[in-house]
């Protein structure tokens, strides 16, 4: 199989970049889930494009979530979501393990860890 890269150098090739569909243009931006020397996500605040993936990765043997919903933040200021999006969340990302969600709304997401919001692992999410 092709990666998205070749796939577009090959259509390219044959004279249909013009035609590039929107999914081949859209990217994938890491968070990682820290520990030390404070809960956090790294980095805290991303920007993205409507269409774009975020991918969370918890390389530690601590639980952390990604969570997107105001009913589950101790602050629900903490935890906003732009206009008509439904709230969602990860439920526990154990050590080595990975939440991705694509990012279609416009707007400002704020989340949280539920299991460490009050340590300060708060994140945002800018979507253009």
């Amino acid at each position: 199989m092709f990666d998205r890269r070749t796939f577009a150098q090959l259509l390219a090739a044959f004279g249909v970049s013009a035609a590039m569909p929107a999914w081949a243009q859209a990217k994938t931006v890491d968070v990682t889930m820290k520990q030390s020397p404070k809960m956090r996500f790294l980095p805290e605040t991303v920007t993205v494009k409507a269409g774009d993936t975020v991918k969370w990765t918890n390389p530690y043997n601590i639980s952390h979530t990604v969570t997107f919903d105001p009913a589950k933040a101790a602050d629900k200021a903490n935890a906003v979501l732009p206009a008509g999006v439904e709230p969602f969340d990860s439920g526990a990302v154990e050590e080595e393990g990975t939440f991705s969600h694509t990012f279609t709304v416009k707007g400002t997401y704020k989340y949280v860890c539920v299991y460490h919001e009050n340590m300060g692992m708060i994140g945002t999410v800018i979507v253009s």
